[in-house]
C-alpha cells in the first residue's frame, strides 16, 4: 500500500513559496490514488519543486523534495532500494531541522517500511526498535502528535514481528489518540488492521470484531488501492481463521481490481515520469559539475592542448599507412591465437568438470561401504569439500564468461548441499544476505572451502536455543575489503561442554584465510561466529 503525504509545514517566507505550492499540488494529486495516472501526474509537480530546491540549497527545501520522491517510487513499489534511499536523504536532513522533529519520525518510520518492501525484515526490525527506543524518551505531550506510531506496528506486523507489533501499540499509542486523517494515513483503519493480524495470526483467535471492523473499512474504500490493500488482507485474514468463502470471495474481488490497476495505461505513465524524472535529475547534475569544473587556464590552455593535438595526429596519419597491413596481419594470427585458446579452454573445463565429478563418484561409493563412524564421518568431509569446488566451477560455466559470479546463488546451492547431506531430521533455516561484492580471481574457491567448513561444524556441533538450527550469512563491502559475518544460533560452549579440539576443518580454514590474505576473527564467547575480512586486490 502506498504511504500518504505527511501534512506540510507552512512555507517561511524566505523559502520559495513556489516549491511549496508544487509540493501541494502534487500531493493534492497523488491524494486521488485513482490509478498510476495519479502518482504520475503527481511526479511532474514533484520534480519541478525539486529542480527548485537544487537551485536553493536550502536544507528544508532538499528534505521535502527528497521525501516526495520517496513517496513516489514507494507508490511504484518497484524499485525499492531507491525508495530506502530517498527516505533515508530525507531523515538525515529532517534531523538538522529540530523544529521538524514530527516530520522526521514519519521519514524514519518510512525507511522501515520501505525495509519491509525490498524486503529485508532484520533491517527493518531494527529500524523500528531505534526509533521505538527514541520514542520513548519523549514526553507524553509530544508522543500524542505523532501518529505514525500505528504505522510503525503494522510494519511490524509486515515482517511477522507480532510481539513487536504489539509492544508497539501498548507503548506508543492509545486508542482514543487514534483518528482517521484524510490529508495523511487512515491511521484508525490500519489500527484494526493491525489488532485483527494480532487477533488472527498472533492469538489464533477465528472470531475478533476487528475483523467486523476491517471489513467496514473494506466496503467504504476511497480508492481502488485502498479496496484492493484491504481486499487482500481479509482474504488472508479470513483464510488462517479457516473461514474459507469469505477468503475465496475477497480474494476473488481483490484479483480483478489489482488487475485492472496493473494492466490499465497508468503504469506505463508511471514509468515514464519516474524515467523523465531520473534523466532531468542526471542532467541537472552535470550541469552543476560542469560549470565547477571551469578554471583559469582559459583560451591559452585550450589553444596549447588543440596545437599538441595537431602535432600529434598529423604524425599518427603518416605511420597510419605503414601500420595498416601488418595490424591487419597480426588481427588475423590473434583471433585464429584466441580461438584456439577458446576450444582449448573449454575441453579444460569439461575435463575439470568430469574429473571433480568422478572424485565425488569414489568418495560416496567409499561411503556405502565403509561402516566405521570415524572412517565415514572423514570420507563425508572430503566429498562436501569436493562438492563445494564442483559447484563454484558449475555457476562459472553457466553464467556469462565475461560476467561476474551470482554470489547468493552459488552460496545457496553450497549450503544446501552442506545441509542435505549431515542434517538429517534436524531443522536448519540459512539466513543469507549478500550485496554485489567483487571477490580475487580465484577468492570463490576458498571461500567455498571456508563456509564449507563452518556449516559443517555447525551442523555437528551446535547446539541451538530452539528446535532449529538458523545458520545466518551475510556478505558486504566496506572501505578496502570485504567482509564475511557467519554465525548460527548455537550455545556457546560452557565448561562442562566446551568446543571440540581443532581438526583438519580448522587448519583448511586457516590456511585459505592466509593464501587469501585475509583477517579471521573469532569471536571470544562463541567459537562458531567468525567474521572474515578480505581485503580487496588479494591474491590466492
Amino acid at each position: 500500500m502506498a504511504c500518504q503525504p505527511a501534512t506540510r509545514p507552512a512555507a517561511p517566507p524566505a523559502l520559495a513559496p513556489r516549491f511549496f505550492a508544487l509540493l501541494r499540488a502534487g500531493d493534492s494529486v497523488y491524494a486521488q490514488k485513482q490509478g498510476y495516472q495519479s502518482f504520475a501526474q503527481a511526479q511532474r509537480y514533484y520534480d519541478s519543486a525539486q529542480t527548485l530546491a537544487r537551485r536553493s540549497q536550502d536544507t528544508l527545501l532538499l528534505a521535502e523534495a527528497a521525501f516526495a520522491q520517496g513517496r513516489i517510487y514507494d507508490a511504484w513499489n518497484r524499485q525499492p532500494h531507491k525508495t530506502v534511499a530517498y527516505f533515508e536523504q530525507a531523515a538525515t536532513l529532517f534531523a538538522r531541522l529540530p523544529a521538524q522533529w514530527r516530520r522526521y519520525y514519519y521519514a524514519r518510520f518510512l525507511v522501515a517500511h520501505a525495509y519491509d518492501k525490498v524486503p529485508d525484515s532484520l533491517h527493518a526490525v531494527r529500524t523500528l526498535r531505534q526509533l521505538r527506543a527514541e520514542l520513548l524518551r519523549e514526553p507524553t505531550t509530544r508522543l500524542r502528535q505523532v501518529p505514525s506510531t500505528v504505522e510503525m506496528a503494522l510494519t511490524a506486523t509486515e515482517v511477522r514481528n507480532y510481539p513487536l507489533a504489539d509492544s508497539l501499540l501498548r507503548q506508543l499509542t492509545r486508542r482514543s489518540w487514534v483518528r482517521n486523517d484524510p490529508q495523511t494515513y487512515d491511521y484508525l483503519d490500519h489500527y484494526y488492521l493491525v489488532q485483527a493480524r494480532l487477533a488472527v495470526l498472533h492469538r489464533r483467535q477465528s472470531a475478533s470484531p476487528f475483523l467486523d471492523s476491517l471489513r467496514r473499512v473494506y466496503r467504504v474504500g476511497r480508492n481502488p488501492f485502498d479496496r484492493e490493500y484491504y481486499g487482500q488482507n481479509l482474504a488472508t485474514l479470513y483464510a488462517r481463521a479457516g473461514r474459507y468463502p469469505e477468503a475465496y470471495a475477497y480474494l476473488a474481488r481483490t484479483k480483478r481490481l489489482s488487475d485492472s490497476l496493473t494492466n490499465g495505461p497508468g503504469a506505463a505513465q508511471m514509468r515514464q515520469a519516474l524515467l523523465r524524472a531520473e534523466s532531468r535529475a542526471g542532467q541537472e547534475r552535470q550541469a552543476a559539475d560542469l560549470i565547477r569544473s571551469r578554471t583559469l587556464l582559459g583560451l591559452s590552455l585550450a589553444l596549447a592542448i588543440i596545437s599538441l593535438l595537431s602535432f600529434y595526429l598529423a604524425r599518427q596519419r603518416r605511420l597510419a599507412s605503414e601500420r595498416a597491413v601488418a595490424l591487419a596481419q597480426a588481427n588475423q594470427d590473434l583471433d585464429e591465437k584466441v580461438a584456439q585458446v577458446e576450444l582449448l579452454n573449454k575441453e579444460i573445463q569439461h575435463r575439470v568438470k568430469n574429473n571433480l565429478h568422478m572424485v565425488f563418484s569414489l568418495l560416496q561409493m567409499q561411503e556405502r561401504r565403509t561402516e566405521n563412524a570415524e572412517v565415514l564421518e572423514q570420507l563425508q568431509a572430503a566429498r562436501l569439500r569436493v562438492e563445494s569446488i564442483a559447484a563454484l566451477h558449475n555457476q562459472l560455466l553457466a553464467g556469462r564468461p565475461d560476467g561476474p559470479l551470482d554470489l547468493s546463488a552459488f552460496l545457496k546451492e553450497l549450503i544446501s548441499a552442506v545441509v542435505n547431506c549431515l542434517a538429517n531430521e534436524q531443522h536448519v533455516v540459512t539466513h543469507l544476505l549478500t550485496e554485489d561484492v567483487q571477490l580475487p580471481p580465484n577468492g570463490y574457491v576458498a571461500l567455498s572451502l571456508i563456509l564449507n567448513e563452518w556449516v559443517t561444524n555447525s551442523i555437528k556441533y551446535a547446539r541451538p536455543v530452539g528446535e532449529r538450527l538458523e545458520l545466518t550469512v551475510r556478505v558486504r563491502n566496506q572501505p578496502g575489503l570485504v567482509r564475511i559475518d557467519y554465525a548460527d544460533n548455537g550455545l556457546p560452549p560452557t565448561t562442562t561442554a566446551a568446543a571440540p579440539e581443532p581438526g583438519l576443518g580448522s587448519q583448511i580454514i586457516g590456511l585459505l584465510s592466509r593464501q587469501l590474505g585475509a583477517t579471521l576473527r573469532t569471536l571470544p564467547a562463541h567459537p562458531y561466529h567468525y567474521e572474515l575480512l578480505i581485503p580487496h586486490g588479494a591474491e590466492n
